[in-house]
């Protein structure tokens, strides 16, 4: 309760009152020490996306290995990636995207290094040039990843590397600089984001509608925009094919669709827990298993909560499929101070004491579990606390909403004045999912180099 007073307390005096325009963000007593919370004065775009449909971009540039098992298509916005592990083991479609990157007329280390240097410092600010703490953890991380991925990702370090080994910022990508680009969720850590689904009546189709809404570092000079990556794992007979949106050669999986439909997105949680990595697993990578495996929604839901005591920082992941809904909010944290709550909560789940959500057939997800129970991030953390605000009152202007008015909730918010963790939309936006069920089409926001813009143009994205 005192760190929720504190928390509380200091977002009042360091925000300013609200326009007319904007939510109630009256504290609910039941949960905060305070009674008033005033959000930053935002600028809101009412902008309609009716009309506006997402179209394909055209492919610029094809690249592919000689023996075809990685094949990348150059667009405007992003890279297209197919990789065949239908055609081939492991180790060899992992060398292979390696062999295609580097063809590529690409810096990719000065894509990649700088942005792991930085979170790397975000992480341990007092390394000064010695990185064996990060070294450590990698090690660990990676012998928990499943074998196949484990080779692909070995197969992909090793080609693109060329043998470079340790850790120093010089412009050369080593080994173990390539396997973190695949490990910054489990092992440094990600921002934030939020998710909303609406389905029945809510929805003017009557079909589901998913929208992710993807915070991340894009470097100090946006280089992380260069290299949007929308990437195809081709699976064989037996286990799911299935795609993520990320960033081009990251292997493990924050947002993903496979081909029975089932979406799934990773949102931080934080739970206050102590990092621990010895005999943890990688979600990231286990997400990917599981839409590798899982057929349905729910599946894939328990999957994941029943593995999150084995998990490394606590999470949200958003899952859906055409006929439910859940969050799975993971809680690694097996403290002594924490409830150690984890749940696959949907519509019906009781939320905590003094929140309500009050738009049927619809749900939402910020960076907070918001089950009854659980570990409350939400009211102690005032960005959390006014996003899911800003989607409850949005949420409940229409009666019914289509993709065009779940395109104008999550992009409302400009960018050209302070926007930052209590905005849905702001300058650490860099992309935007929004998957229709009803046309089976997938519409992407990529976020360029010149950074963040007001009314984002969507691309209709295959998958």
């Amino acid at each position: 309760m005192m760190k929720k007073c504190i928390l509380l307390v200091s977002m009042a005096l360091l925000l300013s009152a609200c326009s007319a325009d904007e939510p109630d963000y009256t504290v609910p007593p039941a949960v905060s020490c305070i009674s008033e919370l005033k959000p930053a004065d935002t600028v809101l775009v009412y902008d309609d996306y009716e009309g506006e449909d997402a179209k394909p971009e055209e492919t610029l540039e094809t690249f592919a290995s000689k023996d075809g098992l990685c094949v990348i298509e150059k667009k405007p916005s992003y890279y297209e990636v197919w990789l065949h592990h239908d055609k081939g083991d492991p180790y060899s479609v992992g060398s292979a995207y390696a062999e295609v990157i580097l063809d590529m007329e690409l810096d990719y280390a000065m894509v990649l290094e700088p942005y792991l240097y930085e979170n790397i410092d975000s992480a341990f600010p007092n390394l000064d040039g010695e990185y064996t703490p990060v070294i450590d953890r990698i090690k660990l991380l990676k012998s928990q990843i499943p074998e196949d991925y484990l080779l692909e990702l070995e197969g992909f370090a090793t080609v693109l590397s060329g043998g470079e080994k340790g850790m120093v910022c010089d412009r050369k990508l080593s080994y173990e600089e390539v396997l973190l680009g695949s490990m910054v969720p489990d092992c440094l850590r990600g921002t934030n984001c939020s998710a909303l689904s609406v389905w029945g009546e809510k929805s003017a189709s009557g079909e589901r509608i998913v929208s992710r809404t993807m915070d991340w570092p894009m470097g100090s000079t946006n280089q992380m925009c260069t290299a949007q990556a929308v990437t195809h794992f081709i699976m064989g007979e037996g286990k799911n094919s299935y795609t993520a949106v990320a960033v081009l050669g990251m292997l493990d999986v924050l947002t993903g669709l496979n081909d029975k439909g089932v979406f799934a997105a990773m949102l931080d949680a934080g739970s206050g827990n102590d990092y621990v990595c010895e005999g943890k697993k990688c979600y990231s990578f286990e997400l990917r298993y599981a839409l590798e495996k899982m057929n349905d929604a729910r599946s894939l839901g328990e999957y994941m909560v029943a593995e999150s005591k084995n998990f490394t920082f606590s999470h949200n992941i958003i899952v859906t499929d055409k006929k439910d809904c859940f969050v799975a909010e993971d809680c690694a944290d097996t403290s002594e101070f924490s409830t150690g709550q984890s749940i696959l909560r949907d519509k019906d789940t009781p939320l905590m004491e003094g929140i309500s959500w009050d738009n049927p057939d619809s749900l939402c997800v910020v960076n907070a579990f918001l089950s009854e129970g659980a570990d409350d991030d939400l009211t102690a953390n005032g960005g959390n606390y006014i996003r899911f605000c800003k989607y409850n009152t949005w949420t409940g202007e229409k009666e019914k909403l289509s993709v065009a008015d779940v395109k104008s909730i999550v992009t409302r918010e400009s960018v050209t004045r302070d926007s930052g963790w209590h905005n849905i939309y702001s300058y650490l936006t860099y992309h935007i999912v929004i998957y229709d069920y009803a046309t089976g089409k997938l519409n992407i926001c990529f976020t360029g180099p010149e950074g963040v813009k007001d009314h984002p143009v969507f691309t209709e994205v295959s998958y």
